[in-house]
């Protein structure tokens, strides 16, 4: 267990349990049973003040501490409300595949791809969501001084803001000796792993 919340009305109990799933068997079976055991240990705890019990049960498994951060990050989740005769399990597939690949020892072309050039990357003293976030930090401020000199928003501010770009990436570019290629990689990649 990882964290828990309580709320409390007067019509209403709601306790909600959230754990890191330490197994690496991503089965729907398997995390139902961790999310049963869950529920089982929870769902009778006396720790609302007009409630005996919670009238909401719910539970969230996350594969990590640092996943929990962003709660949408869950793998599966089990709701049991007051009109349901038996807890509710949600699974998120997405999230579920990820990690199915993820331990099946076979690397994609993508992930052969991303550790080539976090490598490279680690060379230069460089990360890849680091670097990512500095990116989009050269951009947003080339765009606001774009703003402020042409607040028409006119062909003149776009090409302010690709002038700039390119004077910013080409200094990067040659500090750590990146292409273009690199750099659409860096941008590509962060959307998938950099939160």
């Amino acid at each position: 267990m990882i964290d828990e919340m309580k709320s409390e009305t007067s019509g209403k109990a709601q306790l909600l349990e959230y754990a890191v799933y330490t197994d690496s068997v991503y089965t729907e079976e398997a995390l139902k049973d961790a999310l049963i055991d869950i529920y089982s240990r929870n769902c009778n705890k006396d720790v609302f003040e007009s409630h005996d019990r919670a009238t909401v049960v719910g539970a969230y498994l996350f594969t990590s501490r640092k996943t929990y951060e962003d709660k949408s990050n869950w793998i599966a989740m089990l709701i049991k409300g007051p009109n349901d005769s038996e807890p509710n399990v949600s699974y998120n597939s997405f999230n579920i595949k990820a990690l199915s690949e993820q331990n099946d020892k076979v690397k994609s072309k993508d992930e052969i791809e991303l550790e080539k050039l976090n490598r490279y990357l680690g060379k230069r003293g460089l990360e890849l969501c680091s670097l990512s976030a500095k990116l989009l930090k050269i951009e947003q401020d080339h765009i606001d001084a774009a703003d402020a000199a042409y607040p028409d928003f006119g062909p003149e501010h776009l090409a302010m803001i690709d002038r700039l770009d390119e004077q910013a990436y080409r200094v990067l570019k040659k500090k750590y000796k990146l292409t273009d290629d690199m750099l659409t990689e860096v941008d590509v990649f962060a959307m998938s792993y950099c939160k």
